[in-house]
């Protein structure tokens, strides 16, 4: 059975640029050609979704996302940090979570693994 990775990086809030887009795209083909299940935030469709739970709930969009994207990565075996995560509250969030609940954790380095 695949290991499941979910990649964690600095999506910031001019999403959805193409290159942030671009940046997750290759992080997934990368560690798909490695043999990995990958779960790419930026193609998942969970922002949808927070959008009508915080309308919903009268919260707001981040808070909706965060805790969506939290349970998407409860479901995986991995997390993927890529290079611009200590640049990101959520990535940040995300690898403390994977820490905490004992996920594996891989570095993406762009200047050594492509």
């Amino acid at each position: 059975m695949k290991k499941k990775v979910y990649i964690a990086g600095k999506i910031g809030e001019d999403y959805p640029s193409e290159a942030t887009l671009r940046k997750f795209e290759r992080a997934e083909q990368s560690l798909q050609s490695k043999g990995y299940d990958v779960f790419n935030p930026t193609r998942s469709g969970l922002g949808a979704r927070a959008e009508a739970l915080a309308k919903e709930k009268g919260t707001d969009f981040y808070r909706e996302i965060m805790l969506l994207d939290l349970e998407a990565l409860a479901g995986c075996d991995a997390i993927c940090m890529l290079p611009d995560w200590v640049e990101s509250p959520g990535a940040e969030v995300e690898f403390r979570f994977a820490q905490a609940v004992g996920l594996e954790v891989i570095y993406k380095n762009y200047d050594k693994d492509e």
